[in-house]
């Protein structure tokens, strides 16, 4: 018999995979592979910082008239995210340039607008005072980083769904201790009213589909419901245009477009937020002036100017964009982000949660902005907030600390 060899017991080792680790602190690993997308290797890995959110600033609404229904966290982590837990975490890395940070978090609702134009919308439950004719109304969801400077100064970075995620952009601020204002060049969003906050928007969506490319994220589009990068002056007189609905459309849709008619009970609801932002004018004559669509058709006015204003009360129902958009220049065009938002139509549920990831040149020249260097200062203390349909009340965590890792 040829003699043999028995193995008993023998272990076989497998090669377990990688799984993110919590950390105490934000910890940037040095990279090669630039990790500039949501879906770069990376991050699948990469360790990350939970943080537990405290209320920061609550119970405020705006003191100025013509502001309502613009403190959604006005009770802080009650109100935030429906009273869910935000499950907050960060990532980040670095490359020889450029520091990459990728914040999630969830709010199980999107709030796309700021400041936007409605007439005779609803009243605020937070704060007195008439929403009778046009008031500006409803904000957005907003992270904020902020790096300590040194001397009282800090470097601010603020995403906002409504103002920076469309140009793929974060706005970014210098605080030099009495409050955040935009560092040097031209701001992304201009404000879209013709005088105060009851004066009404100064413009309108032109029905050209808004296309950009964005770096380095790439093409996109956005919705006019809740952006506009295409304008035109607002046209029709929206006081005649409420006069016509209340006569001729409110029997159907309510006389607050709520859908609750008076000749008909279950009518189609038009105040839903955004909703005639997406028609344009001609569509609009196309469908409300055809009685195969629409019922009402006989109704809808045949005299052009009295269509044009009576499609200015549609738009003031659904709420005009409060600003529109222009790309950022010199300082304010320093941080690119990317979010896991497709903006070509925003719907209400954000099933996902927000993923975004800011993306910055380690020393952008700018005396405006925080240097990062792993070797001269590897440690930066920061805050990070957040706003959940809102621009006063926010939650968040104070003293966390960013740490650029030595290169391996």
């Amino acid at each position: 018999m040829t003699g043999c060899t028995y193995y008993e017991n023998e272990s076989i080792k497998i090669p377990q995979p990688e799984v993110p680790n919590a950390t105490t602190t934000l910890e940037a690993v040095y990279v090669t592979t630039v990790p500039n997308k949501l879906t770069s290797k990376y991050w699948k890995t990469a360790d990350y910082l939970p943080i537990t959110a405290q209320n920061q600033i609550i119970g405020k609404v705006p003191v100025e008239d013509g502001l309502f229904n613009m403190s959604g966290t006005f009770g802080g982590l009650s109100d935030f995210n429906q009273g869910e837990i935000p499950d907050i975490s960060l990532k980040a890395a670095y490359t020889s340039d450029s520091l990459y940070i990728l914040i999630s978090w969830k709010d199980s609702k999107y709030n796309a607008s700021q400041a936007n134009w409605f007439y005779n919308g609803p009243e605020d439950p937070k704060k007195p005072g008439s929403t009778t004719g046009w008031t500006s109304q409803q904000n957005d969801d907003k992270l904020i980083l902020s790096f300590g400077m040194g001397s009282g100064k800090s470097d601010v970075w603020k995403w906002s769904l409504a103002l920076s995620e469309p140009l793929g952009y974060a706005i970014d601020m210098i605080d030099n201790g009495t409050g955040a204002v935009a560092d040097a060049g031209n701001k992304m969003y201009m404000r879209n009213a013709l005088g105060d906050n009851r004066g009404g928007p100064k413009y309108d969506w032109n029905g050209i589909q808004q296309e950009l490319y964005r770096k380095p994220s790439g093409f996109t589009i956005l919705d006019p419901a809740f952006y506009m990068l295409n304008k035109d002056d607002f046209a029709g007189d929206v006081v005649k245009g409420e006069v016509y609905f209340q006569k001729e459309c409110a029997g159907c849709h309510g006389i607050t477009g709520d859908g609750e008619g008076t000749t008909n009970p279950v009518g189609i609801r038009l105040n839903k937020t955004g909703q005639f932002n997406r028609w344009t004018r001609q569509a609009l004559d196309a469908f409300a002036s055809d009685p195969g669509k629409h019922e009402g058709a006989v109704h809808y006015p045949t005299i052009e100017a009295e269509r044009e204003d009576l499609f200015a009360r549609l738009r003031g129902f659904s709420g005009v964009p409060g600003y529109y958009l222009e790309n950022p220049t010199g300082s304010n065009s320093d941080i690119h982000a990317v979010s896991n938002v497709q903006l070509g139509k925003i719907d209400s549920d954000n099933t996902k949660g927000y993923t975004v990831l800011l993306i910055r040149a380690l020393n952008t020249g700018s005396g405006d902005d925080i240097v990062f260097s792993s070797t001269s200062k590897p440690v930066y203390d920061f805050t990070i907030n957040f706003m959940d349909n809102d621009n006063l009340n926010l939650i968040g965590a104070n003293n966390k600390q960013l740490t650029l890792k030595p290169k391996q």
